[in-house]
């Protein structure tokens, strides 16, 4: 960094030192510091490694709109962006990293009618922002293999269909199962209404609700109510849990444009009798 000032009318440039920065790095899944990564900033040949503590002082200051490249054997290189900090300036400015397990990933299912809850053949299966797109076979399963680290954003389409996305995460050297289920939107209803303790009346808040095999869910709020919008028309089961409650259901029957009330009842689990007694 550089400052002009004017000295007895004579103006000189002044070199002001950069600020240090340090690179924290850690294992995106876990969220563990991570040792023995090499730092450097893109187009110096001076890196530095992190220590114990998944630190080191990055020995280059990256230039404007440049990067930081950090990589480790076994994990995925990492290249983020430089964004010079904001003025003014401090001494000290810590960057945080986070590395991948370059272990292969996996994400496999089947996509569903949720109102029918039959299988779709020939959807598209695919990660946002990714080359990644599987179409799904005659049982509508899929198979989305070398799945990225990090959190990522599984789309389905399927002509009829609005998109379907789904946030999911996948650790290095794991499979995930997911089952995908797509509403057919011009053939549906809402449900709503309270859930209570059966045995005192009260209205029991943050209990979950959801309607099997449809992805379609909510939570209760503080006066017991939820309401679900867009749920499939016919018969459907409903469930409901909450910490400290047995798990209940009902079964309902959803009119197409019908809106239908479904108050639900939930019951204590049994406390454990105390030792000696």
């Amino acid at each position: 960094m550089k400052l002009t000032v004017c000295l007895l009318g004579v103006a000189a440039t002044v070199a002001l030192a950069a600020p240090d920065v340090v690179a924290r790095v850690q294992d995106g899944e876990t969220k563990q510091p991570l040792a023995g990564v090499m730092v450097l900033s893109e187009g110096s040949d001076i890196m530095a490694v992190t220590d114990s503590a998944g630190r080191c002082v990055v020995v280059s200051l990256p230039k404007r709109d440049g990067h930081l490249l950090a990589s480790r054997t076994g994990y995925f290189s990492l290249r983020q962006p430089w964004i010079p900090p904001a003025k003014p300036v401090p001494d000290t400015v810590t960057v945080d990293l986070s590395l991948y397990s370059d272990r292969p990933r996996v994400v496999m299912g089947r996509v569903f009618d949720a109102g029918t809850k039959l299988t779709i053949p020939g959807a598209l299966v695919s990660v946002a922002g990714v080359s990644l797109v599987e179409s799904t076979r005659e049982d509508g399963g899929f198979i989305l293999s070398r799945f990225p680290p990090g959190p990522q954003t599984v789309e389905v389409s399927s002509p009829g269909y609005p998109l379907k996305s789904l946030p999911i995460q996948v650790k290095g050297g794991e499979t995930s199962s997911v089952d995908l289920y797509l509403l057919d939107t011009a053939n549906v209803g809402s449900v709503e209404g309270t859930v209570f303790d059966a045995g005192t009346g009260e209205p029991v808040a943050d209990a979950q609700v959801a309607v099997e095999g449809t992805g379609c869910g909510a939570v209760t709020d503080s006066a017991g109510r939820y309401v679900m919008e867009n749920v499939p028309a016919g018969m459907n089961k409903m469930l409901v849990s909450r910490d400290g409650y047995l798990r209940a259901y009902t079964v309902v029957r959803l009119v197409k444009d019908w809106a239908v009330t479904a108050n639900l009842y939930l019951r204590k689990t049994a406390s454990k009798p105390t030792a000696g007694k």
